[in-house]
């Protein structure tokens, strides 16, 4: 981490919305929230709206989120997220640590899927085998158009990029500061925002796996947008207010006396195994079976990955997940994916152990927005947090 005397402002630059965090200190060990604002990229919310003029909007949102939280600071902590981001945990022979960043770029071109020329290389040592030969090093790797169309936003903005993360990474910190977890204890982050869903698994202080995936909250919003024929402000108000359907309850099977077509008995067979009506073409029933369909999607692609991890060489049995980002809204989210997942799951408290300055923040806009400030807290910690 990097630490410094002068103020820095947790960025968030999301795909719907821009959060701005500033914390600071209370004593040797306490945490206070002190500014905090949030704008809306996309005018009314409409990312259909928005044409090719994306950068200039997300711009505009960082200026407004930064003014509504009356934040002067000029330095920034931000991170960039996606599937061009590529995270890797490899095993090197052990080596002083300039040999080892020196090996590291040649290493890294059998891990990274992109021409080594057209990425950003970083790297952290996470520690070394116990017979000293071996070190584990975390391989991050992030497209140089990427990384530079983000830094040319926060210039065009006003403000000085300091640090450059990466979202799975800020939501961990988050996260780590405000359970303190036990050393042996694994959890799998969610993070579920608008366009990317995250996940870290976290052991003992550090990430040992990271992937994001590309299905998440706005998924939900355009197929609820197709099946109903709405626009995109009526498709996220009702995933929001619908939230994840409960399963239904088993209907008994019908007995061979009764008397059913083929048809009918089929029908009936679906139903008890999907939980759904198939007669019910009700808008409620369209987006309850649309809902299921993606999140269902969504937790093959999370399985996927905690199973992955698990049969590493290295790797343990997650005991839970913790989720986040602004899909977290959708009521019964949690349940839902401890369901399908067969694991504890819970929704993140970012200010678990972090006070709120009530008078410099506006606590309204902050209880309506405090599930999707994982990421923002995450990074503003990187400035207060030793």
């Amino acid at each position: 981490m990097i630490f410094g005397s002068k103020a820095a402002v947790g960025l968030d630059i999301g795909s719907s919305c821009v959060k701005a965090v500033q914390l600071g200190r209370i004593g040797k060990t306490g945490i206070e929230l002190e500014r905090f604002g949030m704008a809306e990229i996309y005018p009314g919310g409409d990312k259909m709206a928005a044409g090719d003029n994306v950068h200039d909007l997300k711009v505009s949102a960082i200026k407004r989120a930064l003014a509504q939280a009356r934040i002067t600071a000029k330095q920034t902590v931000s991170a960039v997220s996606g599937e061009s981001i590529i995270v890797r945990y490899i095993q090197l022979p052990n080596m002083p640590e300039q040999e080892l960043r020196n090996a590291l770029r040649w290493e890294a071109e059998e891990y990274i899927p992109f021409p080594i020329d057209d990425v950003n290389l970083d790297s952290v040592i996470l520690g070394r085998s116990e017979d000293g030969e071996r070190v584990d090093v975390l391989l991050v790797s992030a497209k140089k158009d990427l990384v530079s169309g983000h830094l040319e936003l926060i210039r065009d903005a006003g403000l000085t990029p300091l640090i450059v993360d990466v979202d799975s990474f800020a939501f961990l910190n988050c996260f780590e500061v405000n359970y303190t977890p036990a050393p042996t204890e694994v959890v799998a982050l969610v993070n579920i925002g608008a366009e990317i869903t995250s996940i870290s698994i976290y052991i003992g202080g550090v990430s040992r796996f990271s992937r994001d995936i590309s299905i998440a909250g706005d998924a939900i919003t355009k197929n609820i947008q197709a099946k109903l024929n709405c626009d995109w402000v009526q498709a996220e108000r009702i995933k929001i207010q619908q939230g994840v359907p409960e399963p239904a309850e088993e209907e008994a099977a019908p007995t061979p006396s009764e008397d059913l077509s083929i048809l009918e008995t089929i029908r009936g067979t679906v139903e008890r195994i999907t939980g759904e009506d198939l007669r019910d073409d009700s808008p409620e029933a369209v987006s309850n079976r649309v809902i299921r369909t993606t999140l269902t999607n969504l937790v093959s692609e999370i399985r996927r990955s905690i199973q992955f991890f698990e049969n590493q060489p290295n790797g343990r049995p997650v005991q839970k997940i913790v989720i986040g980002g602004g899909t977290a809204q959708m009521h019964g989210l949690d349940r839902f994916l401890s369901r399908e997942l067969n694991l504890p799951a819970e929704i993140i408290d970012s200010l678990r152990r972090i006070t709120v300055k009530s008078r410099d923040v506006d606590t309204a806009l902050l209880e309506s927005s405090k599930l999707m400030l994982g990421v923002g807290i995450g990074l503003a910690l990187r400035k207060v947090v030793e």
